[in-house]
């Protein structure tokens, strides 16, 4: 079967980012950069972090394409599940998470209301809230928002003896978040070429993961109502 357009655009996407993190690992592990002992050990070290701004980097393009393609079915608003139907009008007012005070402003509110709701169409929002900590959890609030298949806490190779998907991606932020927020990893956790690869390999996975929910969910059209 023919690959459709989104397909093909969100395996790109992916393969950058293959690419991306490729010439990481090879700059720093291989000697081909003859990098000093010093620097070496602090580009290690942003590595994790690297690999970090590029999982969430993915997240927000990939569900951004995900949402443009769903407005370019035309779908009438009421149509969609009650998932988007929130994701959307919770993003479009910021006013039901901060309801205003002064007389003007609520009537300006129901105003705009009422002109949504007149609407059978709406663009839907494309912003992705990562809350900057892609966590096991926030990814699955995510995929939710969108009807979109959950990951289990046990998946595939993620389960036992390994560390099932949750651990692997709790251990995944300790460790960008340690070096995001001024800290330093700890002389037992140094970024060595095995730690590496294995979040290279933890995200890579689930790139490829998100994208087979992606097209399974447009497939079986799991955004409709009906």
């Amino acid at each position: 079967m023919a690959m459709s357009d989104f397909e093909i655009k969100l395996l790109e996407i992916i393969k950058q980012r293959e690419n991306v993190l490729f010439e990481i690992e090879r700059a720093l592990f291989t000697k081909r950069y003859n990098l000093s002992r010093k620097h070496f050990e602090i580009f290690a070290v942003q590595s994790i972090a690297m690999i970090y701004s590029i999982w969430e980097g993915f997240i927000q393009e990939a569900f951004q394409l995900y949402l443009a393609e769903l407005n370019s079915k035309k779908i009438e608003f009421q149509g969609f599940r009650n998932e988007i139907v929130i994701f959307h009008i919770e993003n479009t007012f910021k006013q039901f998470r901060n309801y205003p005070e002064k007389e003007s402003r609520k009537v300006k509110f129901f105003s705009d209301l009422n002109a949504f709701f007149s609407s059978k169409h709406h663009s839907l929002y494309h912003q992705i809230n990562t809350e900057n900590n892609v966590s096991f959890d926030i990814l699955n609030k995510i995929l939710k928002a969108f009807c979109l298949k959950s990951f289990d806490e046990h998946w595939k190779k993620y389960r036992h003896p390994n560390p099932n998907l949750k651990e692997c991606l709790a251990s995944f932020l300790r460790y960008r978040n340690g070096v995001a927020h001024g800290g330093d990893i700890s002389s037992e956790e140094k970024v060595t070429q095995e730690v590496y690869v294995k979040y290279k390999n933890l995200v890579t996975d689930l790139m490829y993961e998100i994208c087979f929910k992606m097209i399974t969910g447009l497939e079986n059209k799991t955004y409709l109502k009906n």
